[in-house]
């Protein structure tokens, strides 16, 4: 017997990204964490944009605020006799100690995001956002930020028919 499909799936298996998606809420990567976490909250957003000199250059998100608050990792390591021996990659605690210690939004945003087009499926959509734990999904087309889909933005199309 087949897989019985979603709701979501039958839904909107034919809508496009320009369908689901909703203005971008944009930050500049020199705005202060404070400035990022005011705006979020004013606009019951999720996550925003970041964008220089029109360019997108990464997304920030409410995790990335959370993500400062939690306590530091310390690296695994193995030692036999007078060596040790590193478990992680290399460089993991000082990236995580970056973001920790940061104060301005370029410093805790994922730089070079998934994106999608404006004529990408709503199954691929779906797709990237539940495979790689997205918040907000960027809709780019030549270079251009068009709009963002968020969660919210994916379930109205979806149950707002």
């Amino acid at each position: 017997m087949p897989p019985r499909p979603g709701p979501i799936s039958g839904i909107i298996a034919a809508m496009q990204a320009r369908e689901l998606m909703v203005a971008p809420l944009t930050v500049s990567p020199d705005a202060s964490v404070r400035e990022l976490a005011e705006t979020l909250l004013r606009e019951g957003s999720e996550g925003a944009c970041v964008v220089e000199r029109g360019a997108l250059v990464g997304v920030v998100t409410s995790m990335d605020l959370v993500f400062r608050e939690k306590r530091v990792h310390l690296p695994s390591v193995l030692s036999i006799m007078d060596f040790t021996i590193p478990l992680e990659p290399p460089g993991r605690l000082q990236r995580e100690l970056d973001k920790i210690a940061g104060t301005e939004v370029r410093q805790i945003m994922s730089a070079s995001p998934v994106v999608v087009g404006p004529d990408a499926g709503s199954d691929a959509v779906a797709s990237a956002m539940v495979d790689k734990h997205i918040t907000i999904l960027p809709v780019v087309e030549d270079g251009r930020l068009l709009g963002m889909i968020t969660k919210p933005s994916l379930l109205r199309a979806t149950f707002a028919r």
